[in-house]
This record gives structure tokens, sequence and C-alpha cells, in this order.
């Protein structure tokens, strides 16, 4: 052990300390650490007293008659007197410095080794009381417990140093030992095989980690990351690029230990995320697929529900043109009068004009929800996004005996979202509902659309009918995926509709009407600025008659 563990500078400055004390405390000229080294023995630490004859790193050889060297042979301490005095010391080599007395007692590792001595010296005959025979013992269980702290620190970085050495060469991952100068001191074949280069050019000094890194990434490693590195050891991993030795980038993974606080010196563990970054983007693609697929599958059942409303969309056409068609032959007769009304023509003109702007408005809201058009998030007033569905449905409603109820609550914020998606969701859920009752027999045909919020300040749309309702074991399968309870269903509208209200970041779900029927709600993000649309008021049950009953032509 003696030979691994090196005593840190702080600690010898303490051991200096400790034997200047001595000197002082025990009025000798000197107090000495001794360290065995074979064949020799070594000074290791030489208090600073006055007529102190030996010098740190002083060397002497073994076997040679040393006090000290007895000390460490039988493990005990040894006082001398006088080695003028006594036979077996008369020649001992300390007594050509003129150090006749002795005082020593021995220093061990914690593993049983020996380190070497602690002792005393004097030029005049000394029989160093007990007191100081103590003192030196105690001094000696200090050392002793900074070897055991030093030793437990060695092998904790043999541990370490093991552990970095497993991972070196095992392949795993990169490994690579660096300064701050841009050097790379040395690197596992894991590491060489990210950057592409071979151990010779490692070991002709080629490889360089400021070399390999790209500009964009060397001004962020000079600026953040070596400032960072140097104030705290160490580097929480980053993702960040090399270039390779062909001149291609390879993404990386990359985190940093310093091997001793305030060193120049790291080791770095490399993870290529080539791999990764493939697949983020294989799932990107694959996302965007999905999205693609998605889109087509909404518009095909948009085209499909749409083709449903013939009836509806003819009668929502038929209405303003025909009112067209009337006004102006109103508008002629007048014209032709003896004395023309004027004023009368005017206002003929003025509802051809009205009624022509409502079937371009008709056209427009067919148009919108046929075309198949990317996604398009705007601020929308659901209310008025609502009332458009609503016209378009009304015959079909009427031709299944279904009483459409409106209940709008006023002053709902704006949501974000694609207009199209969201009135196709209220287009399938009225639609389902108008066909679930159709088989109703008995009891009113009853559809109700709602509008508030719920606790989240969301806006809250319900779409509530008196049909069969939906039996509990069948709630959610019907927003799986071709799942359909209709002949010739193709059970991809709930499913659809759910996505469409997951995708604006709201939910859908379904529940029983009392005391029948099925309750349809779904949710959508609101305003959190407030910011909202024209004020809707509670609408109350919707008239049968066409908004043109009020504005028939009045003829002469």
């Amino acid at each position: 052990m003696s030979h691994l563990t090196q005593v840190p500078p702080e600690t010898v400055r303490k051991w200096q300390e400790i034997v200047n004390l001595l000197a002082e405390i025990m009025r000798v000229p000197s107090a000495l650490i001794m360290q065995v080294e074979p064949p020799n023995i070594k000074v290791f630490v030489s208090s600073e007293s006055k007529g102190n004859p030996y010098e740190p790193a002083e060397t002497a050889a073994l076997n040679t008659g040393l006090y000290c060297e007895t000390v460490m042979k039988t493990r005990q301490p040894l006082l001398v007197p006088d080695a003028l005095q006594d036979e077996a010391w008369k020649s001992n080599p300390d007594i050509k410095l003129g150090m006749i007395s002795y005082l020593g007692v021995p220093i061990s590792w914690p593993n049983g080794e020996i380190f070497g001595t602690i002792c005393v010296l004097d030029r005049k005959k000394n029989s160093y009381s007990e007191i100081f025979l103590r003192l030196l013992l105690m001094w000696r269980d200090v050392l002793q417990a900074d070897l055991r702290t030093l030793a437990t620190l060695d092998r904790q970085l043999e541990e370490r140093d093991a552990k970095i050495r497993r991972l070196f060469d095992a392949d795993i991952i990169g490994v690579f030992i660096w300064d701050l100068e841009g050097r790379i001191i040395e690197a596992n074949d894991a590491f060489l095989r990210i950057v592409g280069y071979e151990r010779e050019d490692l070991i002709s000094g080629r490889v360089r980690w400021t070399d390999l890194t790209p500009p964009e990434w060397l001004d962020r490693d000079v600026h953040q990351w070596v400032p960072e590195f140097k104030r705290t050891g160490h580097l929480q991993s980053f993702e960040k690029e090399y270039f390779r030795k062909d001149g291609s980038r390879v993404p990386v993974l990359i985190g940093a230990a310093s091997f001793e606080e305030g060193g120049d010196q790291g080791v770095s563990f490399v993870l290529d995320l080539t791999e990764r970054k493939r697949a983020e983007a294989e799932a990107r693609e694959s996302e965007r697929r999905y999205r693609e697929i998605q889109t087509a599958l909404a518009h095909a059942n948009r085209v499909m529900t749409m083709g449903q409303l013939t009836a509806s969309i003819s009668h929502e056409i038929r209405q303003p043109i025909g009112a067209c068609a009337t006004n102006a032959e109103a508008g002629l007769r007048w014209l032709s009068a003896p004395s023309p009304d004027l004023g009368e023509v005017r206002q003929a003109f003025e509802r051809i004009s009205k009624d022509a702007r409502r079937a371009s408005e008709v056209m427009n809201r067919i148009r919108g929800l046929v075309r198949n058009a990317p996604t398009d998030k705007e601020w929308v007033q659901i209310n008025e996004a609502i009332r458009e569905v609503i016209t378009l449905t009304r015959a079909e409603a009427e031709k299944n005996s279904v009483s459409v109820r409106m209940e709008l609550a006023e002053d709902l914020p704006l949501v974000q979202g694609d207009r199209v998606q969201l009135q196709q969701v209220m287009l399938n859920l009225i639609m389902n509902a108008i066909d679930a009752m159709s088989a109703v027999d008995d009891g009113p045909r009853e559809l109700t659309i709602s509008t508030g919020k719920d606790e989240s300040n969301a806006v809250l749309v319900t779409v509530r009918d008196s049909g069969p309702g939906v039996s509990p074991e069948n709630v959610e399968r019907l927003f799986e995926p071709f799942y359909t309870t209709k002949a010739g269903g193709m059970g991809m509208g709930l499913s659809i509709c759910r996505s469409i209200v997951e995708s604006h970041g709201g939910m859908l779900r379904l529940s029983a009407n009392v005391p029948r029927g099925a309750v349809f709600q779904f949710t959508v993000p609101g305003d959190q600025d407030g910011a909202s649309g024209p004020s809707a008021a509670h609408e109350g049950a919707l008239s049968n008659k066409s908004d043109n009953d009020s504005c028939q032509p009045q003829c002469p």
C-alpha cells in the first residue's frame, strides 16, 4: 500500500506542524517522520527547529544500524537515552551527526504494513519522560488516522478507476479522457468508431475534441460548458454533434466529470444518437402519414354525411333561389304598371339581393364541409358554427319529425381550432341523433343542442336526444374504429369525432339521457383572455318555417 498511496500536500503541511510542535515541547533539535522506501529509509518530514541536521527527502540505506530501523523491525517504541554509553548503539550512524539520544515509535498503514516512524533526537543525554512517550504515541495515532483516510480515498479511487476501465474496455459506450487544451489523451474503441478514427490517429495526436466539434457547438463549449466544468467539476449530459473523420456529422449525448478538483483533465462518456435520431424522424414521418390518413378519412366521412343531407341541402338552396325568382317577377310587374311604384321595385330588388347572398352562404358552407383542405386553425365562435350546421340539417330533422331546440349560452369564449372539423363533429352527432330517433315510434322525438362552460372554463357542447339510448357495455365500443350499430355504416364517424376533439385539446364523452336517449358532450379549450364572439341568447325551439317566410313579396 505504501507504494500506491501518495500523501497529499495538505496532509504534509499538517504533519509539518506536528513535528515542529514536538521539537518545541520536548526542546530537542530534531523531530522527524520517517518513511521506509526499500532499500532506503527517507526523511519524510523534518522539524524546522534550530540545529536540526536532517533535511526533508534525505535518504539512508537500511541494514546500517539506524535507530528507526530497529523500531520498524520490532514494531515497538524505542528509547535510547545515551548511545555513547550503550554498547549496542556506539556504531549508530546518527552519532556522526551528534544525535546521541532517541525516542521513536512505529507508524503503520491500515493493513499493517509499516509506513515508517515518528521520532525525536537530541545532541545530549535525554531519558525522555513517560509524558513525552505518551505525547509521541498520541501524535502517532493522529498520523495513522490520516493514513486510514488516505487509504480509504485510495481504495475509492481504485474502485472508480476500475469502473471507468471496465466501461472503457467494454465498448458499450464511447469513453475518452481529455484536457482543457483540446487534446484527447486516451479513448476506447467505441468512441473511435463513433467518430470514425483509428487508434493510430489517436496515438499521433490527430484526434482533438476541439477539432471534432463543429464551430456552432465549439462556441457553446468554450463559453458555456468549459466555465461550468471549471466551476463544478462535471457536466450534466447534453446533446451536440461531432465531425467524423470523413467530414460527416454524428449526433451524440455527452456527459463529463473531472478527475480531481481544480484539474484540467476530465473523462467523458459519449452515446451515439444516430439510431435514436433516425427513429425520431421515422416517428415524425409516421405521425405525418397518420394525420394525412386521418384527414382523408375525416373528409370521406364528411362527404358521406353530406350525401345523406341531399334533401336538406336542396331545400336550403331552393328556398332563396325560388324567393329570388318570385321577387324578380314582382319587381317586373311593378315596373310594368301604368304608374311604376319605384319604392316597391327597390324593396323587391333588396329582397333578391338578400336571398342571393343567403344562397351563396349556403353554398360556401357546403363547399367548406366537402372540400379536402389542410387543417386551418382559427378563432371560432362556437355558437355561430353550430347554427350553420343546424341550417344544413333542418330539413332532415323535419323529414324525421324531430323537433330541434337550441340552448346556446351567452358570451362564450372563442375557441381556437379548425372550423370545418368542429362542424364535422357537430354534423356527425346531430345526424346520429336524428337517425337514432327515427326508429322511435312512441313519445316525442326531441333533439337539444346546448352550449356552456365547464369547471375548467372550456367551452362545453351538448347534444341530447330522446332516442333508444346506448347499452352501458357498448358505450366505449361506439368510439372504436369500424364498430357500428347501423346497417351499412362505416363505423368511423364517432372515432373520427373523438380524434378531432382530442386534437383540439378537448374530450368527447357519452352518457345516458333521462328518461331515455343519449347525451354526447365534448369540450374545447376556450380563449383564456376571455375574448368572445357575438352574444347568443337562449334560442328556444326552432320554427319549422323558413327564414324567408317573413319576407315574401307584396304583389300589386
